[in-house]
């Protein structure tokens, strides 16, 4: 019932297409320039070998764009000497690739969303087929305790992390891994690799079910879950979500279940002693998490379809699956993320301060601390992460945002793009200003189902950093045909600051662009459930170092 329903619903969007009462996309004054895709254009030389050690790239880098400097090679007897690389990467060829990946088809498939099959969090790991060249941690010892030396060079190897200051890195992708120049030192070491962790392939996490049935290691484990089980779960949320008696509440717990992981996961901390993460604890009485009881409580659906049917099934692991088969039921099977489910976290007994942890929707500070600095994401991971709210809808008693991001209760039970959409194409402006729940809305006040977006979605692709920015309308020319009054009423004068190139959330904005699948209408949300699987796997995998994939059968 729910996949004939959510058909017919796409299919009309089809036909409809960038016709709603925002207009089409190109009525949004120029949204595609919100900002345009820069490649980086890093000089090489044909000079350089293969893969010599990341020193000798260096030296011979900083030659080829003609800087001078005198820089006596001491290297000591701490540390190895670095070697070429047995593999044939070519480090020009790695820049290009790295450039052309910009330019990728939505008929690459999902299941290279991870490049390399590395989970990467630039801000604790590095990605070993990159041989650390993404790390941007704050490591600045070597692996024999040398105090790592700012980069004299940072200038000339632009968004490769030098500029950061005295830390591990690895600016060309060579040798052995990140490294750096040291202090002076007694033993005449000058530069020496660092122990920079290495993020996790789990490589079987991107394992079809028929691969998966060939390793069985962990069937006899606690909480194990088996190929059957997860087919047999998609059928039981089917039902339990066309049980449900109005659109409203289908929509509701369509947002909900995802709520609840995400709020989950969301208060993982990379540096706190307690990290928490997708661990099945929340502080369900805190203000950030009202209205999630009624999602998982005692007697609701999905309460009692773990209890009654999945309770060998860890909390975590279940919310976890059934967010992510409640995606591909909404996106008409489009996006499925099931191949890169894998179990084995364990429900946590306790999680103090878990609720202060979560973003409070007033502005992109709260995702910054939430998504980057605490978590270990980008501005593009939380992007696409926050495009979950083309599902669900807020409610005044719950979060104290009423409204929908989609126009419809029908639109917002489709899994696509549809929020980028909304995001850019409508006039957005301020309400309940200056207050908890202030927010941004489209359409008449009086409306009992407003269209709202928070200021953590605005800010993705606007500049409302500032109180005085904030006093502003996304779109002041939009005109409502049917009374000819701007939809921006008191803000039709002042036009929202769209973020540029020099923006800290340039790539923010870039992802808007990315997601929408181009300036031209197009029902393609490819790229968009590239980009959520990527973060979304990171997201539910932090904190997390022995997880399983899904078994043939379970003992």
């Amino acid at each position: 019932m729910l996949k004939s329903i959510i058909s017919t619903v796409a299919a009309a969007a089809l036909i409809c297409s960038f016709t709603s009462a925002a207009g089409p996309l190109d009525d949004a004054d120029g949204a595609q320039t919100l900002l345009r895709k820069s490649t980086r254009n890093l000089e090489t030389t044909e000079d350089i070998a293969a893969n010599p050690d990341p020193l000798t790239v260096y030296e011979q880098m900083m030659k080829a764009q003609g800087t001078e400097r005198d820089l006596q090679v001491r290297r000591g007897n701490k540390g190895p000497r670095p070697t070429a690389d047995s593999t044939n990467t070519n480090n020009n060829d790695r820049t290009n690739n790295n450039n052309n990946n910009n330019d990728r088809t939505v008929d690459d498939g999902l299941l290279d969303v991870l490049d390399g099959g590395c989970f990467a969090n630039p801000a604790r790991c590095g990605c070993e087929h990159l041989k650390h060249a993404d790390y941007r941690g704050d490591l600045s010892t070597t692996m024999s305790g040398h105090k790592c030396k700012a980069w004299s060079q940072a200038h000339n190897f632009p968004g490769e992390g030098l500029d950061d200051g005295a830390f591990c890195r690895n600016p060309l992708g060579s040798g052995d891994g990140a490294f750096c120049f040291v202090e002076d030192n007694f033993a005449g070491v000058h530069w020496e690799y660092c122990r920079v962790p290495t993020c996790s392939t789990l490589t079987d996490g991107m394992r079809t079910f028929s691969e998966v049935s060939s390793t069985n290691s962990a069937s006899g484990m606690p909480g194990c879950v088996s190929r059957k089980e997860l087919i047999d779960l998609e059928f039981e949320v089917e039902e339990l979500l066309d049980s449900l008696p109005s659109l409203f509440q289908r929509s509701h717990h369509l947002g909900g279940i995802i709520r609840l992981c995400a709020h989950d996961f969301m208060d993982f901390d990379m540096s706190a002693s307690d990290q928490m993460g997708a661990d099945g604890c929340l502080d369900f009485d805190h203000k950030n998490n009202r209205g999630l009881r009624e999602i998982w409580d005692e007697g609701t659906p999905w309460h009692t379809l773990h209890k009654t049917k999945h309770s060998h099934m860890s909390e975590p692991d279940f919310w976890i699956a059934c967010a992510m088969l409640v995606m591909k039921l909404a996106s008409g099977g489009k996006h499925d993320m099931v191949h890169t489910f894998l179990w084995g976290r364990q429900k946590a007994s306790s999680c103090r301060g878990s609720g202060d942890r979560l973003p409070k929707g007033e502005s992109c500070k709260d995702s910054q601390e939430v998504f980057l600095d605490r978590m270990g994401l980008t501005w593009k991971d939380a992007t696409a992460l926050l495009g979950a709210h083309t599902v669900g809808r807020g409610q005044n008693h719950l979060s104290g945002h009423h409204g929908t991001w989609m126009p419809n209760v029908e639109k917002a039970m489709q899994w696509d793009k549809g929020y980028y959409e909304e995001l850019v194409q409508r006039a957005w402006a301020p309400r309940n200003m200056n207050r908890d729940n202030a927010d941004f809305m489209a359409g008449p006040a009086e409306s009992q189902f407003p269209k709202m977006m928070l200021n953590t979605d605005i800010c993705l692709a606007f500049d409302i950093d500032t109180a005085e920015d904030i006093r502003c309308c996304t779109n002041i020319n939009m005109i409502n045909p049917a009374t000819g009054e701007n939809r921006c009423g008191i803000f039709e004068t002042n036009q929202c600051k769209r973020i540029d190139s020099t923006h800290p959330r340039a790539e923010s904005a870039q992802a808007v662009l990315e997601f929408l699948g181009g300036n031209t209408p197009n029902g393609d949300s490819t790229r968009w459930y590239r980009a959520f699987t990527e973060a979304w796997t990171k997201a539910t995998f932090n904190g997390h170092n022995e997880l399983w994939p899904v078994q043939e059968s379970c003992n």
